[in-house]
């Protein structure tokens, strides 16, 4: 299990280009990073049923990269907006 001490008023977080889902790219150098490993995942359903996975990643080097937000049919989230 990662263990990350995060000063979350310093984060910079960027939204992505999920076709809305509401994925959030986190910390500098977003696509200069790669993916490293899930730390965190939550499943949830979306205001119309439709189940959704929030998943916190870091990347190689043991950083917050990510939170992916996947919504199963690629619809956009209706309870982020």
């Amino acid at each position: 299990m990662a263990k990350l001490e995060v000063d979350i008023s310093q984060l910079l977080v960027n939204p992505m280009n999920d076709g809305g889902m509401g994925s959030l790219a986190i910390g500098y150098n977003y696509d200069s990073r790669q993916l490293g490993q899930e730390i965190a995942e939550y499943m949830f359903k979306d205001l119309d049923g439709t189940p959704v996975s929030a998943a916190l990643n870091i990347d190689k080097q043991g950083n917050l990269y990510e939170l992916d937000i996947w919504k199963v049919d690629f619809s956009p989230t209706q309870m982020l907006a």
